[in-house]
């Protein structure tokens, strides 16, 4: 085998003097050396681009390089995908096996939040690495390799490759020993899958920037009319005490009523913030007495205000400064009295805010009181049972308002940063970031957008192709399927056998409606009840409670299953899929109610992981490979959660969509070969197509396929 070590190193584009967007996609990038060695061998250094080589002739060093990659059998790298991309589109080819030695780290870790930058692996590895901090000062200053000084670029990748390659030669001989063997197969399908991934990269996204921009205006509409709403109420409830609604902590004070005192104390009180290691304190157990003693102790009451006359502007917000002659400056300054705002505010005695109560330990933050998603639906439940009308309006208000700047901040201006004057998106996928090894993806997060079918967004995802269409495809309900494949449960199998659709039981239960009434929006709001047992949730209201019981005694398997996942990570520290995967629950411990602390991730983690992990990119690797040797134009250009997206030829939709349905469906035989283990649970695929990514409809495939 021959085994080449290899790095590149390439201009970047300066954003607000911060270095940003290293990426091949940007016209302005360029590449600037390739360092590589084969096995053993010497280190070479070939150089394609800097400001002190005017006149580089590549040809040799192409020819070069391009030779030693025709020679090799396996291409090391750390975060090669990035150093593959830039050869592909360099003009390299190079089709053969790769290995990510941030790969290797991350499962090292068992998937744990700790470093595994170069730098960080080689330290905790102990492999000698060569000091950056002159070529960091150089980046800091916004200087690129193509700018620094040639010797210092040179030293930099050859001291990478060196680096590279003994981290790789530790890693191994890890992999070696017994205790971390068994994830030998999961590694080789993570490295398997990265050539897939820098191809979906590469494919990219072809955006429509008019339906974007009426998508941005959309929001900013809806945007304005909420903060409007939001005022509207304050005024009622606030008097004329400004509220900013971007500020969390004003926020907590218009719902609770209530401003810490000491912010310092409180943190310290509920152990909020980070340890010297830099990881979370854990909040306090205290009861419910306890807990809002403390709070009437450590805060004060808020007053409503109202706004005055400044009498040193008299209302201008601006102030002109006199003179020792006593005349006056030309040129007026920001009034200081009421800082140009021609008005100042009046403390008045009656209580102000919706006087929300805070309840326990968990609707406490940093700042004073949480003002979190999740804590906000919990407040709004509480308002519709008091039939406190501006509360549920506010809090509803406020909700919809964090989601529209998500929308607007991540998705929409994610969107218009990253996409290319071509009007092609090419978001990065991550294989290295989740604690399951389910892909994330960043810059914008593209793969994780909201489900929901009407969600705007997806409205500017077009066909690259004239009159092409934008496809996707599926699961259904795989995270169900792959419990059942899991724990066993025949009454699972024989309820995806008959067809039974488990969500739209669920919502008949939640929402107290035949499973014929339900409908498509409800379906999809059940889901998130049904994985909540399916994790061994079981809190929420009457209805959600009853229905969680349910699940629980329909399959009794299921929940065996979930007891000997908690007495294994209490035992080891580990759980342990026969897929070769490994998480890591390090601080779990058996608690007074007999469940494990952690209970829902030690539960929901192997579902996720075999899911996201395994089954999507297994599919994925299939397809790739059937579009690559049918020779199609079609493309693969996204993968968001269990569902695969693909951009289609003219001509080709029903091949196209046959080869994906096959791929996905016909993964249990590809999972068995791969791992040696029976899949006995049948895989179920949903075709929808459309001229974008939102107007979609049913795509049924034809008999001749």
């Amino acid at each position: 085998m021959t085994t080449t070590y290899i790095d590149v190193e390439t201009t970047f584009v300066m954003n607000d003097n911060r270095r940003t967007d290293p990426s091949p996609f940007n016209s302005q990038n360029r590449l600037v050396s390739i360092q590589y060695a084969i096995n053993d061998k010497d280190i070479h250094f070939r150089w394609f681009h800097h400001k002190d080589l005017k006149c580089i002739d590549t040809r040799d060093a192409f020819t070069e390089i391009q030779s030693v990659l025709n020679n090799t059998t396996l291409l090391v790298g750390h975060n090669i995908k990035f150093d593959l991309i830039w050869l592909w589109e360099s003009g390299f080819k190079y089709t053969n096996k790769v290995y990510d030695t941030m790969i290797g780290e991350y499962l090292l870790l068992r998937q744990q939040k700790q470093g595994i930058s170069l730098s960080d692996s080689c330290v905790r590895r102990n492999v000698a690495m060569k000091k950056s901090e002159l070529i960091d000062d150089y980046l800091k200053q916004g200087i690129g390799f193509d700018e620094m000084p040639m010797d210092t670029v040179k030293e930099y990748g050859i001291g990478d490759i060196e680096s590279t390659r003994q981290l790789h030669i530790a890693q191994s001989n890890l992999y070696k020993s017994s205790h971390n063997s068994i994830m030998h197969k999961h590694l080789k399908l993570m490295n398997n899958f990265l050539p897939v991934l820098a191809t979906i990269e590469r494919n990219g996204i072809k955006i429509d920037f008019s339906t974007l921009h009426k998508v941005r205006a959309d929001y900013q509409r809806e945007q304005s009319q909420l903060k409007l709403k939001m005022e509207d109420i304050c005024n009622g409830v606030m008097g004329d005490t400004p509220i900013n609604f971007a500020s969390p902590e004003q926020v907590s004070q218009l719902i609770y009523s209530r401003k810490v005192l000491d912010k310092k104390k409180w943190a310290e009180v509920f152990n909020i913030g980070l340890n010297e290691k830099g990881k979370p304190f854990h909040r306090p157990r205290m009861s419910t007495a306890l807990f809002v003693k403390h709070v009437k102790s450590m805060t004060s009451r808020v007053h409503k205000t109202t706004a005055n006359h400044c009498h040193t502007c008299k209302g201008r917000g601006e102030y002109y400064k006199t003179k020792k002659d006593g005349t006056r400056w030309k040129n007026p300054t920001k009034c200081p009295a009421c800082r140009g705002a021609g008005f100042v505010y009046i403390p008045m005695p009656k209580i102000a805010g919706l006087t929300m109560n805070p309840r326990d330990i968990h609707d406490v933050s940093a700042n004073g009181f949480a003002t979190d998603k999740s804590t906000l639906v919990r407040l709004l439940s509480v308002a519709k049972y008091k039939q406190n009308i501006k509360a549920e309006e506010f809090l509803k208000s406020s909700i919809r308002l964090n989601a529209v700047d998500v929308y607007l901040s991540s998705f929409v201006g994610g969107i218009s940063r990253n996409t290319r004057t071509d009007g092609v998106l090419h978001p990065k996928f991550n294989q290295c970031i989740t604690r399951t090894t389910r892909l994330s993806s960043s810059d914008p997060n593209f793969q994780n957008q909201p489900r929901a079918s009407t969600f705007p967004v997806r409205a500017v995802v077009v066909s690259r192709f004239d009159n092409g269409n934008i496809l996707q495809a599926d699961y259904s309900q795989l995270e169900f399927r792959v419990a059942a494949q899991l724990c066993g449960d025949e009454n699972m199998y024989k309820d995806i056998i008959d067809g039974s659709d488990v969500h739209r039981y669920t919502a008949s239960i939640i929402f107290s409606k035949d499973e014929k009434d339900i409908t498509k929006e409800e379906r999809t709001a059940a889901k998130a009840h049904t994985f909540k047992p399916l994790y061994g949730g079981t809190t929420g209201t009457p209805n959600e409670m009853s229905y969680y019981k349910a699940f629980v005694a329909k399959y009794p398997k299921l929940g065996e299953w979930h007891d000997n996942l908690q007495t294994e990570a209490i035992s080891h520290s580990i759980v342990s899929m026969d897929t070769g995967q490994q998480f890591a629950f390090p601080d779990t411990k058996r608690l007074a109610s007999g469940n494990a602390s952690g209970a829902p991730s030690i539960k929901n983690y192997p579902v996720q992981g075999i899911a996201g992990g395994c089954v999507v990119p297994l599919a994925l690797i299939q397809l790739h490979n059937d579009l690559t040797d049918r020779g199609v134009t079609s493309k693969i250009i996204n993968t968001v959660h269990d569902s695969i997206v693909l951009d289609v030829y003219p001509g080709e939709e029903q091949a196209v969509a046959k080869m994906t349905y096959d791929a996905m469906t016909k993964v249990n035989q590809q999972f068995e070969d791969f791992y040696n283990i029976k899949w006995n649970v049948p895989l179920a695929v949903d075709l929808e197509i459309g001229k974008n990514w939102l107007d979609m409809k049913e795509f049924r495939l034809t008999n001749d396929q």
